[in-house]
């Protein structure tokens, strides 16, 4: 979010940074752009006499060849699930000492979340803290009532039968192989992570044929959801970070909120985490940084700043106990896991460089 829709009061004393800071310890964190409240850094570099540096990737694949090369000694990392599977496979991250961690207690995160780490890759929880978290989900106008039924009904299937759809809609789908693949594989009722070949080749199938049934497909990134919001494309796939981005966008400009999210009941669930990658130089900063952003103000304010849904249940609650986001939370979807027994989510797992390879190559003859 590029700015608060409202702030909270946190009591930060706030002193001058001299420019003896440069003799002082640098903490390095590799973010994703606009994720983090950078304005929080200056109490944590007064209270532990330090520096922060920042430096940003767009893509997990860009973290990791950032974190391989060694050339910057990040002390902080926010990937996502399964690039935190592959910097742990490979020997890249240091396990969290959380003894060193004074605001972390059991409860602190969502149990929803930790039920599905704990099915996650074994000992996932020693190397990484989670930040946000979310799911993939349909973005779409509303200002069709038969548009918004047919999501409703059909979910992921209107993807690939337009007769499930009002004549002429146009639809938009990830360019992002991983993401291609998952919304055939939610059609399919596949695993998120299979491996099957058979399973692979039914999804370059269905791939394939959504483009022949579709005449007005469009294939992006960022911009499927100001594409939805500008009226040049009635509905999409993205992820519940995107379509939040746009509602804060259209609240900050006055904008109209003409479009909406429909999470399906069989979905991808997401989380980033903090983690400690073995080019740090400074772990013990890194725990402190961690633990700062742990404190429930300190989180709540950033969870305000960046307006997606923290992992960490009191910075939750806090939000909540403002007007503004108790009616987004019961209009939208800003919790990912829905009020459902009939609800399935599933985390991507690193499924290894072959398999990413054959990703790409279903893409690619898909778009072909």
């Amino acid at each position: 979010m590029r700015k608060k829709i409202f702030s909270f009061v946190l009591l930060l004393g706030l002193g001058l940074i001299f420019s003896a800071c440069s003799r002082k310890p640098t903490l390095y964190i590799l973010n994703w752009g606009d994720y983090i409240d950078e304005s929080l850094f200056a109490e944590f570099e007064k209270e532990f006499d330090c520096k922060v540096d920042i430096a940003y990737a767009d893509s997990n694949e860009r973290m990791y060849a950032k974190i391989k090369s060694r050339q910057v000694a990040f002390d902080i990392v926010i990937p996502s699930d399964y690039m935190v599977e592959k910097l742990y496979k490979e020997g890249l991250l240091n396990e969290i000492d959380f003894s060193k961690l004074e605001n972390f207690h059991e409860g602190i995160f969502f149990d929803d979340l930790e039920e599905y780490r704990d099915g996650y890759f074994e000992n996932n929880q020693k190397y990484a803290i989670p930040y946000f978290w979310g799911t993939l989900g349909i973005m779409y106008r509303t200002n069709d009532s038969q548009l918004e039924t047919a999501i409703k009904t059909h979910g992921w299937s209107i993807f690939f039968n337009p007769s499930l759809l009002p004549a002429g809609k146009k639809i938009g789908m990830y360019d992002n192989p991983r993401d291609a693949v998952a919304v055939a594989e939610l059609y399919l009722g596949k695993s998120l992570n299979t491996t099957n070949a058979a399973d692979l080749q039914e999804v370059e199938n269905t791939l394939k044929a959504q483009k022949q049934a579709f005449s007005s497909l469009m294939w992006g990134t960022d911009n499927l959801r100001t594409e939805i919001s500008a009226g040049n494309l009635d509905v999409a796939v993205v992820y519940s970070g995107d379509f939040f981005d746009q509602y804060y966008i259209a609240d900050e400009e006055g904008l109209p909120k003409n479009f909406n999210l429909f999470v399906p009941n069989y979905t991808n669930i997401w989380f980033d985490a903090m983690v400690i990658p073995t080019t740090s130089k400074q772990t013990d900063l890194a725990h402190k940084f961690i633990d700062y952003f742990l404190r429930t103000d300190v989180a709540t304010q950033n969870a305000d700043t960046v307006g997606y849904c923290p992992t960490h249940v009191a910075a939750y609650n806090a939000l909540l106990e403002d007007e503004t986001w108790a009616e987004l939370s019961a209009n939208y979807p800003f919790y990912p896991i829905p009020d459902s027994e009939n609800f399935h989510g599933e985390i991507y797992k690193d499924l290894g460089n072959d398999i990413y390879n054959r990703f790409a190559s279903i893409l690619d003859n898909a778009k072909a």
